[in-house]
């Protein structure tokens, strides 16, 4: 990714297939790199039913590449890593390694935005906060998540 121009990265289904491929190819060669098939529960959460996911998750990354193009300040680029990092595990698009992809979209997504190296994921301590933090943003409240993308971004 870091061989690639920042504004060459494009946000596609495919995109994200093939880093899902990358990742779990090796353990799991019968299904990486392919939305999941069947319907699933995570914690509390219900995801779409598994035929909606190719649709959601190609009106994620038009979404995602059309809120890319608005972002002007810290406050705007914190609130579209939360959405990009709630919506997308939100959709839950993969059988396992969502968390993974999800992280590396989300870096993917900092480096074109221009930002410098960030660590996407929850340390052990903000665990607790960020799972609470997604829960919030499923029920409509953003708002937690995006302070501890601001929280992020500053240290």
């Amino acid at each position: 990714m870091l061989d690639t121009e920042p504004a060459a990265i494009e946000f596609s289904a495919d995109w994200l297939r093939d880093i899902h491929r990358c990742i779990a190819g090796e353990l799991f060669p019968d299904w990486a790199g392919g939305f999941r098939s069947t319907d699933v529960q995570v914690g509390a959460h219900l995801p779409p039913p598994a035929f909606e996911v190719p649709v959601q998750v190609r009106n994620f990354c038009l979404d995602l590449e059309e809120r890319t193009r608005h972002v002007a300040g810290v406050e705007s680029i914190a609130e579209l890593l939360a959405w990009a990092d709630w919506r997308f595990q939100w959709i839950h698009p993969f059988k396992d390694f969502n968390g993974r992809v999800g992280r590396i979209l989300l870096v993917a997504l900092a480096y074109r935005l221009g930002l410098p190296p960030l660590d996407p994921a929850a340390g052990n301590a903000e665990r607790a906060d960020y799972f609470a933090a997604l829960r919030a943003a499923d029920a409509g409240d953003s708002g937690p998540l995006k302070e501890l993308w601001l929280v992020r971004l500053s240290g």
